[in-house]
């Protein structure tokens, strides 16, 4: 399944428009995945919008009239003034003598008695290009709907006034039953406030060879995607074979963030994990986790000593003082494994960002929005999707953008994360994430694979503990994550 923002979606219809599809050809397409939603029921009115979400009704009503269904289409204004597409259908349930309604305000005391004699309407209104709140007629039939309707509400797309990109309502949205989304998910349906007016949503593609990456769709990433990519273990495997893994990580004045993330690392599997780190965190680890090697931090890290690693994940607690920056130098410039910059490391990168364009291996950054921020520049307005995956396209890496459905992309495979949820805002889950991230590439997974999974698994651990706790610490999702890639793997 696939996901895209107002602007993605746009694009992805204009990606089919110019590879030989016609809109005419969509609409019937779209109306073949909407017809068995719509063929249960008898008595069938349809809300016909001015666009192309009013020439897929139209398209349906065509369809379910000629099973034998009782259908009424209404719409609003002048039909003359509607898109080509719903012009070509509308022509066609005239051609057809469809019962074809124009509501007007001296019409709306007639429409509210018809309510009574339908099953289930059709919200064909307006698609997820609409970007204000619908105004006049449109307003007081969403109204009428609302407090007059008891039977079920069908959204095409999306439901009439509801915010693509959000989730949120615009005033005056239609509240549906059920929501079938043409295609791709709608990115503002990741918002579970969204499911107010929503209902249930099920995803239909439409039957044609379905460009979704090359149009610049994201992958909706769930555990059956998960499943597919976790390597099961092997029955001759060593340590060895899972991984020689470095953590740079970890100061006198933040010591958890090292001892979090190597945790995390040690519970996802990661074979040997050395952690250089200052000496009040080398100390402790010992303690607390065992299975980690401790290394007291030189002042200098050379090709030498960082040759013999699979996988090195730098930043979580490192500090930003100068110690900490030739540390990141060292990294950045004497090793050659796949490398993940996390935490200070990112803060110490975006004054340095030249340092990222040199790069000849796997790159993954790990920021949350605030350390985005210090990376990239961008408005509140831009579309997230489209600036995470231009920076990693530009910038030749792999971007893990945290957040709710955190985003991975390298710039030509990019998606949401379906997994997580709001007990995780603790502090200590991203040093837990980049621990998970460095166990998965050390075992040679491929860089966008280990981040995507890390991603995936950090979030369902998580699920499995807030299932009977308000809030998720770091510390208990790491005890879950074997659990966790035990059910994945017997998905």
């Amino acid at each position: 399944m696939y996901i895209g923002s107002q602007n993605q979606l746009k694009a992805y219809d204009q990606y089919l428009m110019d590879h030989g599809y016609s809109i005419y050809e969509l609409v019937d397409k779209a109306s073949d995945c909407l017809k068995s939603h719509f063929k249960v029921y008898d008595h069938i009115g349809l809300l016909v919008g001015p666009g192309n979400n009013g020439a897929d009704a139209l398209s349906l009503g065509i369809k379910l009239s000629n099973m034998g269904k009782d259908v009424k289409l209404y719409y609003v204004g002048d039909h003359h003034k509607f898109s080509p597409g719903n012009q070509f259908y509308f022509d066609m349930c005239e051609n057809n003598n469809i019962s074809l309604i124009q509501l007007s305000e001296g019409s709306l005391a007639s429409f509210q008695e018809s309510l009574q004699d339908f099953e289930v309407i059709g919200d064909g209104f307006f698609g997820f290009g609409l970007n204000s709140a619908p105004r006049g007629l449109y307003a007081t039939i969403i109204a009428l709907i609302n407090s007059h309707f008891d039977g079920d509400v069908l959204a095409i797309d999306i439901p009439t006034g509801l915010n693509c990109n959000t989730g949120q309502p615009y005033a005056n949205t239609l509240y549906a039953t059920k929501t079938i989304a043409l295609s791709a998910l709608k990115e503002g349906f990741l918002n579970p406030d969204s499911t107010t007016f929503t209902g249930e949503v099920i995803v239909e593609e439409l039957a044609i060879d379905n460009p979704f990456e090359e149009a610049g769709l994201l992958r909706y990433f769930a555990i059956d995607d998960a499943k597919r990519i976790l390597k099961k273990r092997k029955y001759d495997g060593y340590k060895n074979y899972y991984g020689v893994d470095l953590l740079v990580a970890g100061s006198a004045q933040y010591k958890g963030a090292a001892l979090l993330a190597a945790k995390g690392a040690i519970a996802s599997g990661a074979g040997i994990l050395h952690v250089s780190t200052a000496k009040e965190v080398a100390d402790l680890l010992p303690l607390y986790l065992p299975e980690a090697i401790s290394e007291v931090r030189p002042n200098n890290l050379s090709h030498e000593m960082l040759k013999k690693f699979d996988a090195i994940c730098i930043g979580p607690g490192l500090g930003l003082d100068m110690d900490a920056y030739h540390c990141f130098l060292d990294v950045i410039e004497h090793s050659d494994c796949p490398l993940i910059i996390d935490a200070d490391a990112l803060t110490i990168l975006s004054n340095n960002i030249d340092l990222l364009d040199r790069q000849k291996r796997p790159v993954i950054l790990t920021p949350h929005l605030g350390e985005f921020r210090r990376l990239c520049a961008f408005s509140s307005d831009d579309d997230l999707m489209e600036v995470a995956v231009s920076f990693a396209k530009e910038h030749h890496c792999i971007l893990v953008l945290k957040g709710p459905h955190t985003i991975v992309t390298d710039g030509q495979h990019s998606y949401r994360n379906a997994s997580g949820n709001k007990a995780m805002a603790v502090g200590g889950m991203g040093d837990t994430l980049a621990g998970i991230m460095t166990a998965f590439l050390g075992s040679h997974y491929q860089a966008i694979e280990a981040a995507m999974l890390a991603v995936f698994v950090h979030g369902f651990a998580g699920d499995l503990v807030a299932q009977k706790n308000y809030t998720v610490l770091p510390e208990a999702l790491s005890k879950v994550i074997p659990h966790a890639m035990y059910l994945i793997e017997e998905q």
